[in-house]
């Protein structure tokens, strides 16, 4: 397995454990199938595995949540995913509870809150109505929003990649938010289960 270890400068306003994240321009997250998962089709606890752009892990993600969830209610799931550094300390929790995605229930929309490290919120990403395409904001911990992200016309896509751009509404208030703000271009997420991001 090619790890990195991850150094610890202590960058100041960035939560401990993440100080590596400031330094990249590109992650590569794939998901780990497991074999009872793709021949049967039976949804287990996801994992992924973080790289930088040499294939180096540098964080894991594990999702938690009950079968009974996995099984009913496939991707609208709710889940908390904790998100693991090399060395086994949990550095992000996400969580998203139960709700639903469809432009008939606009009150019911998808929304998540990440909190870095556990326990202290420092965003959220809530889904924003549209008749047809997917919409995200993303907020700091104030609610603010910070980012915005657009889905294709069609949320879903027999394709094999789905694109999803992702904007800075003001940049001042980005930097405020995120001391290391960088120009985001675009998230592209791939259908063969390993996504890329760019910023």
């Amino acid at each position: 397995m090619n790890m990195y270890a991850v150094p610890n400068p202590g960058i100041p306003g960035c939560p401990p454990g993440l100080e590596y994240l400031a330094q990249v321009d590109q992650l590569l997250i794939k998901q780990k199938v497991e074999l009872v998962e793709a021949l049967v089709g039976f949804e287990s606890n996801n994992k992924y595995e973080v790289r930088n752009i040499l294939g180096q892990n540098v964080l894991y993600a594990v999702e938690e949540n009950d079968c009974l969830s996995r099984q009913c209610c496939g991707p609208l799931r709710p889940f908390t995913i904790h998100v693991l550094d090399n060395f086994g300390k949990e550095v992000i929790t996400v969580t998203r509870p139960l709700k639903c995605m469809s432009c008939f229930f606009p009150c019911c929309l998808q929304e998540l809150e990440v909190q870095a490290p556990p326990g202290n919120t420092i965003g959220y990403v809530a889904q924003q109505w549209h008749p047809f395409s997917p919409k995200f904001l993303v907020a700091n911990e104030h609610s603010e929003p910070v980012l915005k992200i657009h889905g294709p016309f069609c949320g879903w896509s027999c394709l094999p990649d789905v694109d999803f751009e992702v904007g800075i509404l003001t940049r001042s208030l980005c930097q405020e938010t995120f001391p290391t703000c960088k120009q985001i271009v675009a998230v592209p997420v791939l259908s063969t289960r390993e996504h890329q991001l760019i910023y």
